[in-house]
């Protein structure tokens, strides 16, 4: 197996650091415009079977899997050189782009020119997650409509809002989202990746849908002005899950599964509360799991058609600023 990194920055290397570990890798390159990040890069890497290549310089040959891991400005290009090196299967970094026009332009070039492309939406591969919704599908105390509460601070909503938005739609198995209300933070969250970026804080509300059967509604509040990693809550008729992913910690409050205590009858019959662990695990062995799952004939990540719907949520969401308008520098 054969696979090209397009991105030698921190993500870049993340997903080198996965693909390492996967046995059948023979050969990866890895490409940027700096000749300072591919040199970086060589040194965290540290693996014989890697080499390093300006983008520019990259001569014509096949490649089982290309990943896009730069910066979401011009990815169509990026798409336009893994085609033109016959990559077979592509993931490409979200958000797909800085509006939804570019996301639908991406998503009508990966049609019109029949490419496998995928979204790298990753917190649906957690085994904690997986679980998570498993237990909301069948657990007694949890069926029946939902409210999920999500507050945090400034982990922006481009960079990681569009996972939460995405693990929404997940583990309520929904369809169709619709933003009812929600506002933009006007300060900027600044950064890392340099000046030209930036990413947003707010809050919204949204209602899910599957097959136009209402399934619940969540709360979201991502702040610009806090600096703390907050916690998910979710209450179902008769039972609530709280996790935090920092804490590494679940705790489930469930009512008897016997009880025939009306529903006015709150905290009646209530078990006590259960705790277990959730990890969040490297995101680089995500990588591997959804390389070795397309070994194995399985796409564990959305494709981009199946991605279109979180991002316009995405977009609908951060077109409430009243700083910006139509693009927007996350990245």
């Amino acid at each position: 197996m054969k696979i090209l990194i397009i991105g030698a920055g921190r993500m870049g290397i993340r997903h080198a650091q996965g693909i390492k570990n996967v046995d059948k890798l023979v050969s990866a390159i890895v490409a940027d415009i700096k000749a300072e990040s591919l040199q970086n890069a060589k040194q965290q890497i540290n693996d014989p079977r890697f080499d390093y290549c300006l983008l520019e310089n990259i001569k014509e040959q096949d490649f089982d899997i290309c990943i896009i891991a730069a910066t979401a400005a011009g990815r169509t290009d990026l798409l336009q050189v893994a085609q033109k090196l016959r990559c077979k299967n592509i993931l490409v970094e979200k958000p797909l782009g800085q509006s939804m026009t570019q996301v639908n332009e991406l998503e009508s070039y990966v049609v019109e020119n029949g490419l496998s492309c995928f979204v790298n939406l990753n917190m649906r591969l957690y085994d904690s997650f997986i679980k998570l919704k498993s237990d909301l599908q069948t657990l007694p105390q949890l069926q029946g409509n939902k409210t999920i509460t999500v507050n945090t601070g400034s982990l922006g909503i481009g960079a990681n809002g569009i996972h939460y938005l995405d693990l929404l739609y997940f583990l309520l198995d929904a369809d169709k989202a619709v933003l009812v209300a929600a506002e933009v933070d006007e300060q900027l969250i600044p950064s890392g990746r340099g000046p030209q970026f930036g990413d947003f804080g707010g809050w919204a509300v949204m209602k899910f849908y599957k097959n136009e059967i209402f399934l619940g509604k969540a709360l979201l509040s991502m702040s610009a002005t806090s600096t703390v990693f907050g916690s998910w809550e979710i209450v179902a008729p008769h039972g609530r899950i709280y996790f935090n992913e920092v804490e590494e910690r679940r705790v489930d409050t469930f009512r008897k599964e016997d009880s025939q205590m009306p529903i006015n009858r709150y905290f009646s019959d209530y078990l006590p509360p259960v705790e277990s662990k959730i990890v969040s695990p490297f995101l680089g062995d995500l990588t591997a799991k959804w390389v070795i799952g397309l070994l194995n004939g399985e796409s564990l990540l959305p494709r981009i058609g199946e991605s279109v719907k979180v991002h316009q949520l995405l977009f609908d969401w951060l077109g409430k600023s009243k700083t910006h308008n139509n693009i927007f520098p996350i990245t």
